[in-house]
């Protein structure tokens, strides 16, 4: 097989993992990917594995390793490093404890920062020169398509480079806090709107339907007598990334619904609802006994910040993010629950750690 057959699949593999991997990494991308989410997720974890088995010598003649420095320059190698580094802190986001997943979180990140940067550099350093008016005219314009498509496919690559710049820096160094800030260092913060819904302590309400008439609401200040509590997790993301460790703070969701005369034999459902006025989330009776969720208002002994789902959000200990509904304004329980927003895309209700594919 020619070298220019050889690299041309492999840029259309990496570029197709590069894709679907922004689909799950970007909040914008997540969110436009909607019921397909799924697709992109498998496409992404299963090729990946596949794609990193092949170039180590499960087909090594289709995938093969570069040549000696006469054939091929001896950079190229690194980009097989990156590749498969990126194969095995993927696969390290799949399987294993949770710190596996910090840490595979913080490599993965990296690879993918350090193989779109030697994308961008090998673009630049090795763009076509100027067509001759000679018989090779359309050679030259046809090598010149296929420089400007493979940096147009790394374009949205680099864009999000600052943002794994910013994860892998903050698990190695520290994280930072802020109800105005953004994402806490180690987090990827999704949205199904377009940004975050800023709310004000003056004029937040929680509003709990389905035991008392009329329903009853709590003021900021209001909430703040409500018993608390602190919780330690290790929060992880369908899409594969974690942060261990975290510690949360708030009001044991249990405890507080059985103070306001909830009958879960009656009413085995509770729905929340975000104040982005789209993300909904339900649990089960059974759900909320064995996990003991928080209706958390602290991570790490900071107030929220807005990232993260200021001044109210949910957590569900044991289950994936996607359960823990952010900017938490309204609660209903009754004995049936609508599909929540993910649920409604693909995603299966019991989001149990470990269950998903």
């Amino acid at each position: 097989m020619s070298f220019k057959r050889r690299h041309g699949r492999h840029a259309v593999l990496i570029g197709l993992l590069l894709l679907t991997g922004l689909g799950l990494f970007l909040p914008s991308w997540r969110t436009g990917l909607g019921g397909l989410l799924p697709v992109a997720q498998a496409l992404h974890e299963f090729g990946g594995i596949l794609y990193g088995l092949a170039i180590v010598g499960w087909s090594a003649r289709v995938f093969p390793w570069p040549q000696r420095p006469r054939q091929s320059p001896p950079y190229t190698r690194w980009a097989y490093f990156f590749v498969i580094m990126l194969s095995v802190t993927g696969t390290g986001l799949l399987v294993g404890p949770s710190w596996t997943h910090a840490v595979a979180t913080v490599g993965h990140a990296a690879f993918a920062v350090l193989l779109v940067a030697w994308v961008g550099w090998h673009l630049a350093t090795n763009r076509p020169a100027p067509a001759r008016p000679s018989a090779r005219i359309n050679r030259g314009r046809r090598q010149f398509l296929k420089w400007l498509a493979g940096a147009m496919a790394t374009i949205p690559a680099l864009a999000a480079t600052p943002a794994m710049i910013r994860l892998v820096a903050g698990r190695v160094w520290g994280r930072s806090s802020g109800t105005t800030g953004g994402a806490l260092p180690g987090f990827v913060p999704y949205t199904v709107v377009n940004g975050y819904p800023h709310l004000a302590l003056d004029t937040w309400r929680m509003r709990l339907e389905g035991i008392a008439s009329p329903p009853r609401q709590w003021t900021w200040s209001e909430w703040q007598h409500e018993p608390q509590q602190t919780v330690r997790v290790n929060f992880r993301c369908v899409t594969g990334w974690a942060v261990a460790g975290v510690e949360f703070a708030g009001v044991n969701l249990a405890d507080w619904l059985t103070r306001q005369g909830w009958e879960p034999g009656r009413q085995p459902w509770v729905t929340f609802y975000s104040a982005d006025g789209v993300y909904t989330e339900s649990l089960s009776a059974a759900q909320i006994q064995q996990y003991a969720p928080l209706l958390a208002t602290h991570i790490d002994g900071q107030p929220l910040p807005v990232s993260q789902g200021f001044p109210l959000r949910l957590v569900v200990p044991g289950m994936y993010g996607y359960k823990s509904i952010k900017w938490l304004t309204r609660v209903a329980v009754g004995p049936h629950a609508p599909l929540g927003y993910w649920e409604a895309r693909g995603y299966p209700q019991n989001a149990y750690i470990g269950s998903y594919f």
